[in-house]
């Protein structure tokens, strides 16, 4: 499983960096991309990548603004023409993503071939998706914006071959039936399967914001807890925190005081301004702990299952 970054840009796109769009790469998992957020000229970005726009089955809009969205037409049309024929596709965001869409594509007399289903989400709310648990949380912004929280499901540990093969077991259909069950016999003893269990394989977790000022209430940290990467913008980078809260954006120094007691192996900022150069960035970036990373365009992280 990977996270790429196909645009880490805030509001206007500059000559290194365009807008927000995200991909959660888990074809070798599930056999599909998840888009997160859509900024202009999504469609063009992916070209450069080995992303099949067909595998894009689930997308999620962090809010309605254009930065995040004005990419998502042109993508679901193109769809249509790369292999997306017949493949559904849904799409999760605030309320008002329906009917933006159902506008654009009646003036533009725009059809797809597949079939589109739009759920409008709202806060605290639960989505089931492959293996994942995917949990809405509201955030503080100028308009409804949230953060998605996928959390993979718990996968049980590996079957210990070399202990039934001390038992006498060959490998062979017996090895599947022994780890479906809670005990199994071998020439009339009984066994516990989960002595021949190894370590629990921990389901992965992924907490994507979208825009927002800081939120440091105890509740909303718990669900951050154990993440293997936490996405936040940065929309300041250099001390200007007046300036972040009264547009409703974050600084980067204030996010990273406020995840400092928290545990998570991977923190990643995006949304970064385009008034600042690559030297700028580079300038900060190298201020951060090993833990913490300013995101650039088509930026790939691995995301490994881990026994804890």
């Amino acid at each position: 499983m990977k996270f790429t970054v196909l645009g880490s840009g805030a509001g206007l796109p500059s000559k290194d960096r365009n807008t927000q769009s995200f991909v959660i790469d888990c074809v070798l998992e599930y056999n599909e991309y998840i888009l997160i957020d859509a900024g202009e000229a999504l469609q063009h970005r992916i070209l450069h990548t080995h992303i099949k726009p067909s595998k894009i089955k689930n997308i999620f809009i962090t809010h309605l603004h254009g930065d995040h969205i004005f990419g998502l037409p042109g993508f679901l049309s193109s769809r249509a023409f790369q292999g997306g024929e017949g493949i559904p596709l849904t799409i999760y965001g605030p309320a008002g993503l329906r009917e933006w869409l159902d506008l654009t594509f009646k003036i533009s007399e725009s059809t797809l071939n597949y079939p589109l289903e739009i759920i409008e989400v709202e806060a605290d709310m639960t989505i089931r998706l492959n293996d994942f648990t995917v949990r809405v949380l509201p955030l503080s912004h100028g308009i409804d914006s949230f953060a998605y929280i996928f959390k993979e499901n718990d996968k049980i540990g590996e079957l210990l071959t070399d202990k039934l093969l001390a038992l006498g077991l060959k490998p062979g259909p017996v090895y599947g039936k022994i780890k479906a069950s809670e005990t199994f016999t071998v020439e009339g003893k009984e066994y516990q399967t989960a002595d021949f269990i190894g370590e629990t394989i921990y389901g992965r977790k992924i907490a994507v914001h979208g825009d927002t000022r800081l939120n440091s209430k105890k509740d909303y940290l718990n669900q951050l807890f154990n993440a293997d990467l936490i996405v936040h913008e940065a929309t300041f980078l250099k001390d200007e925190k007046e300036k972040a809260h009264d547009y409703f954006h974050s600084e980067i120094n204030q996010v990273l005081n406020m995840f400092s007691e928290l545990n998570y192996k991977q923190l990643l900022f995006v949304h970064i301004s385009s008034r600042y150069t690559d030297e700028d960035i580079r300038e900060v970036s190298a201020a951060l702990n090993d833990k913490a990373a300013i995101a650039f365009d088509y930026f790939e992280l691995p995301i490994p299952r881990n026994v804890q």
